[in-house]
């Protein structure tokens, strides 16, 4: 992370020693001093568009935006009002601009809605995952940003699911009509598999990186890369072992098996990046 252009990840905790403890059967947060582990890492960007950023409600909602602007961590998908939490990031490497969204599944995903509000023209939330609204923030990336390359963020889908379902994918499929380049999926707390569509990637559910929001401290993950030439975008699946919370590249048998793992989970698309 420390030696590439741009990493990013999702950030699944509001960063905050205060608010308003919300009613639901799991609430998480971070004390700010814990950034660090964000800052020394290398991670450039943090998606908050998810159903724990508002945990604490808008105090550490409030909290959050302020302690990632002081660590200059750059963040996407929530905001104090609608303009905010739609407000893209957009990066300048080697050449190539590019612009990136977060989005969480409020209204359609039932699995994971309502637990973050929606962001409105006078009231602190998320970026709602509404067609028309992700269809004109790329256009406005694509047409007054000029971006070369859009990479969208969604909290989705259902927890523990092994497939995305027909919804999602036709949802990222339209996303990707819309002037997607790639969609970064997560939510399911384990991985999906990785859809080629019309050339762009669909990543459904990248699992966890390093969640200290349960119990389960080792477990077998990936993170995934995306290389972008003027030959056009190359994709790859890296395996990650998570061992006591310290994640590090799985290699030789153990690694293939992540991959071959990946390749079945990835079979149900009519492409994807293992064919």
């Amino acid at each position: 992370f420390r030696t590439d252009d741009m990493s990013m990840v999702n950030l699944e905790v509001p960063v905050t020693t205060r608010g308003a403890q919300q009613r639901k059967p799991f609430t998480f947060r971070m004390k700010p001093r814990f950034l660090e582990a964000i800052t020394s890492a290398g991670i450039d960007v943090v998606n908050i568009a998810n159903n724990h950023i508002y945990d604490f409600g808008k105090k550490g909602l409030y909290d959050t935006i302020a302690s990632l602007d002081s660590a200059k961590v750059s963040h996407v998908g929530a905001g104090r009002n609608h303009n905010e939490a739609h407000q893209p990031v957009i990066k300048m490497i080697v050449g190539k601009t590019i612009g990136i969204l977060g989005y969480y599944g409020r209204r359609l995903d039932s699995a994971s809605g309502g637990e973050a509000p929606a962001a409105t023209g006078k009231s602190c939330g998320v970026a709602a995952r509404e067609l028309n609204l992700i269809e004109r923030d790329i256009r406005s990336l694509k047409e007054k940003d000029k971006v070369d390359y859009v990479v969208i963020n969604f909290h989705w889908g259902t927890e523990k699911a092994k497939k995305p379902d027909a919804e999602q994918r036709a949802f990222a499929h339209d996303v990707i009509e819309a002037g997607a380049d790639a969609i970064i999926g997560h939510h399911p707390h384990v991985l999906q598999g990785i859809e080629l569509y019309r050339n762009k990637v669909i990543v459904y559910s990248l699992g966890n990186l390093v969640f200290g929001g349960n119990g389960r401290h080792s477990y077998d993950t990936g993170v995934f890369e995306i290389r972008l030439s003027n030959g056009g975008p190359a994709y790859e699946f890296i395996p990650v072992r998570i061992t006591q919370w310290k994640a590090s590249v799985l290699t030789g048998s153990a690694g293939d098996s992540l991959l071959n793992q990946m390749r079945t989970l990835s079979s149900i698309f009519p492409k994807s990046i293992f064919n």
